[in-house]
């Protein structure tokens, strides 16, 4: 029988001489075959070229490469199970720093190992910046750029399973439907390749006036400062039970003041019923939950405060550690929402991204939280504002890092000024005013806060929120849908306000609608520059044209009333015998009040003309005499009583008389 030492032995010698065999087969065909010398030639200058274009490649190189290796990378099986994640994770990490070390040749082979260990990775940003720091740089580009790849990929065919079938609705391109394309254009005016599409959301089937077309949770909110009162829930925004503390009534009070009534004066039993009146206090509901550490932060239920605690609040409570509480003084001096929003969005993603794992694994099945979109990737597609970094940005992006470091790892690498300032302005567009039927405070300087929101002014503000849906939204001053909050909370439902056909857009007001065409518009360019053109607004600037264009005419038709009321008014001369006494004028009715007293005036006995008095004439009456003498008005007056004068001086003479005899 023959031994295994003599059976290796023998494949070894076979190995062995089939080695050399080929060897000089090879070498034979390089000198005597001209084709294999060619082919050799080819196959070294495409190496060479390889290695050369992946040591120092251009944008375009890498893309047309990334996409060529996510094309070989596509159709590989991927584990499952945590377990299977976790060795197939250890084998592609190591086979790719071996390649990495074997040279530039083998870089596409060591980024496609990369990327898949990347794909099951728990946390892809972390991993993201060990790739940063310890693979090669060519090597990390490549990485780079097939996730990038990847993201366009997904973009694609986004549209294509979001919105959910059921929510009713479909986000469409209005420049491709209108045949219309928009290109962007660089700072200087240059027309570029990139096309801006004209998104908005349409209805896929009928809806009558009042019905819902779909509801929808937010991805993030908070409260406004002015509802930070312990009255509204933190996370939810509901409005927290309240019950009324124990008050006297009234007729307490009153039996109380006639017992004081005997001993005490009556002021001082008046201030008492003052200081005495019934006045209703509001307490805490016992249903009521709030943080344990800062007690600021209530709570609706149970489950509020432990979504909230493992989303943000674990990071962002200010009785936490000494970092939080200055994130917290630095957001309420700032009079934003936007940093909170910011750091409440990346605690939110972390905690989402890591149910959607444990669902995975567990094998359970929800259509909401396991679609192959991160919350990050919804956030890319929604529209933004170009805003312009302040400092106040740099201090909060700073502090943000410092409060989130520890719970999101690699947040500060990923999220720069750029990205800090890109999610400032998707926040700006996209949030929406959170209403509820609570009472709210009225906002103070103190608690002013210059955050843009749509708000169309129906109901008291409470909060600011965001949707993933509802974003994508167009503006129109005369709305065929609203936002409403059905459940006093942050969910959001769409309701028609006209019946809607199929294939229709649904449009909302930005701001309040009942405004005037001015107000709005300003507001629209300043906020979201947004030059609106709807029916509303030309219908609004034409009735608007058409009275500034009255106005002249109605100002020429009062000028011209006010001549011919001057030409009424004659000129005095009081030489002219014929002209009635200065004293006649001013007790003459105007020219308006002539029309009404026309029967009056007609009535009237006529002035007589001034004379002058001569003192040395003995008929000419005295001054005091033309003093005394009674007006043409006194006169009339006079001469309607004389009657009853003379009357009586007949019955004053005959009781005279009588006396004498």
């Amino acid at each position: 029988m023959v031994s295994g030492k003599k059976i290796a032995a023998a494949v070894s010698v076979t190995a062995l001489v089939a080695g050399l065999s080929y060897m000089a087969y090879f070498d034979y065909k390089r000198r005597n075959d001209r084709q294999f010398r060619r082919k050799l030639r080819r196959d070294r200058k495409k190496v060479e070229k390889t290695a050369t274009k992946i040591s120092s490649p251009s944008i375009d190189e890498i893309s047309d490469l990334a996409m060529e290796l996510l094309g070989k990378v596509a159709s590989e099986p991927m584990p499952q199970s945590p377990e299977d994640k976790e060795q197939f994770f250890m084998a592609q990490v190591s086979k790719g720093e071996a390649l990495s070390s074997s040279g530039a040749s083998a870089y596409p082979e060591a980024a496609c190992c990369f990327f898949q260990a990347l794909k099951v990775y728990p946390n892809p940003v972390e991993l993201v910046m060990i790739y940063q720091k310890t693979t090669p740089d060519a090597v990390f580009k490549l990485v780079m750029a097939m996730m990038a790849q990847e993201v366009k990929q997904k973009q694609a065919r986004y549209f294509d399973v979001f919105p959910p079938r059921d929510s009713n609705v479909r986000i469409k391109d209005k420049s491709k439907m209108e045949g219309k394309t928009k290109y962007k254009h660089s700072e200087d005016g240059v027309k570029s390749d990139v096309v801006v599409p004209n998104r908005a959301l349409f209805a896929t089937k009928g809806v009558e006036q009042g019905e819902v077309v779909y509801e929808e949770e937010s991805v993030v909110s908070a409260l406004l400062p002015c509802a930070q009162n312990g009255k509204f829930c933190y996370h939810c925004l509901r409005a927290v039970a309240e019950e009324k503390a124990e008050t006297e009534s009234t007729e307490d009070v009153e039996e109380k003041v006639e017992e004081t009534e005997s001993t005490e004066s009556t002021e001082d039993v008046e201030k008492k019923v003052e200081e005495t009146e019934p006045v209703e206090e509001t307490k805490k509901s016992s249903a009521t939950f709030e943080c344990e550490k800062c007690h600021d932060a209530v709570y609706c239920s149970e489950k509020c405060r432990q979504d909230a605690y493992d989303a943000y609040h674990q990071f962002l409570c200010p009785s936490s550690n000494k970092t939080a509480r200055e994130f917290a003084e630095l957001t309420q001096k700032s009079h934003e929402l936007a940093p909170i929003l910011i750091a409440k969005f990346f605690g939110t993603l972390v905690d989402r991204e890591k149910k959607k794992e444990i669902a995975r694994a567990l094998g359970v099945s929800d259509k909401g939280d396991t679609d192959e979109y991160t919350t990050w990737e919804h956030l890319e597609i929604m529209r933004y504002l170009e805003l312009i970094p302040t400092a106040s940005d740099a201090t909060a992006l700073h502090k943000l890092g410092e409060v989130m470091s520890a719970s999101v790892p690699g947040l500060n690498e990923f999220v720069t000024g750029e990205r800090y300032t890109m999610l400032k302005g998707k926040l700006d567009y996209n949030a929406f005013t959170v209403h509820t039927e609570g009472v709210v405070p009225k906002e103070t300087p103190e608690t002013h806060v210059s955050d843009t929101m749509r708000d169309d002014h129906t109901k008291s503000a409470v909060g600011i929120s965001m949707y993933l849906i509802s974003s994508h939204i167009a503006h129109d001053c005369d709305p065929n849908v609203q936002i409403v909050f059905p459940d006093g909370t942050d969910k959001a439902a769409v309701k028609a306000l006209k019946s809607i056909a199929a294939d229709e857009e649904l449009r909302i007001s930005y701001v309040d609608p009942q405004q005037s065409v001015e107000e709005r518009q300003k507001q629209l360019q300043a906020l979201y520059r947004i030059k609106c053109a709807c029916k509303k607004c030309e219908a609004d600037l034409e009735a608007a044209k058409a009275e500034a264009a009255a106005a002249p005419a109605a100002e020429d038709k009062a000028e011209t009333v006010e001549e011919k009321s001057a030409e009424a008014v004659k000129t005095i001369d009081p030489n002219d015998e014929g002209t009635p006494s200065f004293a006649a004028v001013a007790a003459s009715p105007t020219p308006v009040s002539a029309v009404e007293d026309k029967a009056e005036v007609v009535e009237e006995p006529e002035a007589s003309p001034l004379k002058t008095i001569d003192p040395s004439d003995e008929g000419t009456p005295s001054f005091a005499a033309v003093a005394a003498s009674p007006s043409p008005v006194e006169a009339k007056a006079e001469e309607a009583e004389k009657p009853e004068a003379e009357t009586d001086e007949e019955e004053y003479e005959t009781e005279e008389s009588s006396d004498n005899e």
